[in-house]
């Protein structure tokens, strides 16, 4: 499972080389109609498929191009994992990942989780995230860390860099 590169997504804003500029997009809650833009959009940076419901999702939009999502998943057991984060390469570095996850955990309280890649986990503390071992995490947190680390091996047999996956855990807010 490949994680996107978020190496520039909490920068502050640059000039937009593409048509898309920051003070236009509007992060907003998904609506039905973009249930298929969000799904191609998670797919293309090979990221974890399931749950994919648009009513969990976090949007950014320019006029009505999906340019970033994020969503909520809410397991069977109650726990809750921020997942599904990614933002289109070229409207990268202009904060609009920090702008989805601010509105994301604006009304949240209590612990969420998240999976991903080790290198980008400091990133993540702004928001009170810290990394935890897996078996401190809920089980449907563990399942898909897990399902991420094989991922991560059938993506090294195609030649692909390995990629280490931590579980986060933002606490009690």
């Amino acid at each position: 499972m490949k994680r996107h590169n978020l190496a520039h997504a909490f920068e502050p804003p640059r000039p937009a080389a593409s048509r898309f500029a920051l003070c236009r997009i509007t992060v907003r809650p998904a609506r039905a109609w973009e249930q298929e833009a969000i799904r191609r959009l998670v797919l293309s940076e090979r990221l974890n498929p399931t749950d994919l419901r648009w009513h969990n999702f976090i949007v950014a939009v320019d006029d009505s191009v999906l340019v970033g999502a994020v969503q909520l998943r809410r397991h069977a057991d109650g726990s809750r994992e921020l997942g599904s984060l990614v933002v289109l390469p070229q409207v990268r570095g202009q904060g609009i990942a920090a702008r989805l996850i601010d509105t994301l955990l604006a009304d949240q309280r209590g612990p969420v989780h998240m999976i991903t890649n080790g290198e980008h986990a400091a990133r993540y503390r702004q928001w009170g995230f810290e990394r935890i071992e897996p078996r401190r995490a809920p089980w449907h947190v563990r399942r898909n860390h897990l399902f991420g680390r094989l991922a991560r091996v059938i993506s090294f047999f195609k030649g692909r860099p390995p990629v280490r996956l931590v579980i986060l855990e933002r606490a009690e807010r």
